[in-house]
């Protein structure tokens, strides 16, 4: 199934009635195109909030995303954004069961899917709450039964930020852009193994997955001579001073950037001491 339709009413710029924001969408890619303060980041964040997306970035309703019409007016009571998806194949329709909508078009009957979310404004002034808990109706005029977590779990979207920068969001990082997108691809998830020491200690790398090598490399690093030493100095001389008779202070030493690469060789030790995790880095 697909996006087929968008209509925004009281979001950010978009006002209700004549001046709300309706777009029907075509299968496959779609590019918004326009000026600075043009509504294109409004609509991306109106599907947003519906569909609810992977990424690690809160998005949150603010009271001024509430339209306002013009300055010293008050603004929107409440924010409606519908989608409307068709084209829903057979695992669509079981899926969403019990949230469909049948429309005759052109004498035929139609299955669609259409989720309309609104959120409202608090207008209590004794509450410290300024936005409502969302919801998520179903139906075409969002009269059907609220779509519960299950059914919007399989909505949920992946979201890439504007690409700005683009070489500095391609870099290597771990909420990098290139992260995002591989950390998704199937060759990635579904190839190799995982490592596990109790098993194999000693695993042919290439028949490794991309984590299990990851956790290999670990291993051979903290079982290397001179961590090894430099671990039971730390642990020996500097945390089993500072440790309490039963509840003992270990160290754990990890490796991050190279010499190479000009960041530096920077060696980090963890010591967990009950429920607390103190980090302590030293640059070389």
């Amino acid at each position: 199934m697909f996006i087929s339709e968008i209509t925004i009413e009281n979001f950010r710029l978009f006002g209700s009635g004549e001046r709300a924001f309706v777009l029907p969408f075509n299968p496959g890619l779609t590019a918004l195109v326009g000026e600075n303060d043009a509504g294109k980041t409004a609509v991306i964040d109106a599907i947003r909030f519906v569909l609810g997306t992977r990424d690690q970035e809160v998005l949150r309703v603010e009271p001024t995303d509430f339209h306002q019409p013009a300055e010293g007016d008050a603004r929107a009571d409440q924010i409606v954004i519908k989608l409307t998806f068709r084209r829903l194949t057979t695992a669509d329709r079981g899926a969403f069961a019990e949230f469909l909508t049948y429309e005759q078009v052109n004498g035929k009957t139609e299955t669609s899917l259409i989720v309309t979310w609104v959120a409202k404004r608090n207008t209590k002034e004794s509450s410290s709450r300024r936005v409502l808990p969302a919801e998520w109706r179903t139906g075409a005029n969002g009269e059907g039964p609220l779509l519960d977590l299950g059914a919007r779990s399989l909505l949920t979207a992946t979201y890439l930020r504007p690409l700005r920068d683009a070489e500095r969001a391609m870099n290597a990082g771990r909420g990098s852009r290139l992260s995002q997108i591989l950390q998704h691809t199937t060759e990635i998830k579904e190839t190799g193994v995982g490592f596990d020491r109790g098993k194999e200690p000693n695993p042919d790398p290439k028949k490794l997955s991309v984590l299990g090598l990851g956790d290999y490399a670990s291993y051979l690093f903290g079982e290397s001579e001179g961590i090894t030493k430099t671990r039971k100095k730390l642990n020996d001389e500097y945390l089993k001073p500072l440790s309490f008779a039963n509840d003992l202070l270990k160290a754990r030493i990890g490796v991050s950037g190279s010499k190479d690469d000009g960041v530096g060789a920077r060696i980090f030790y963890w010591c967990g001491f009950r429920q607390a995790v103190t980090a302590i880095a030293f640059v070389a």
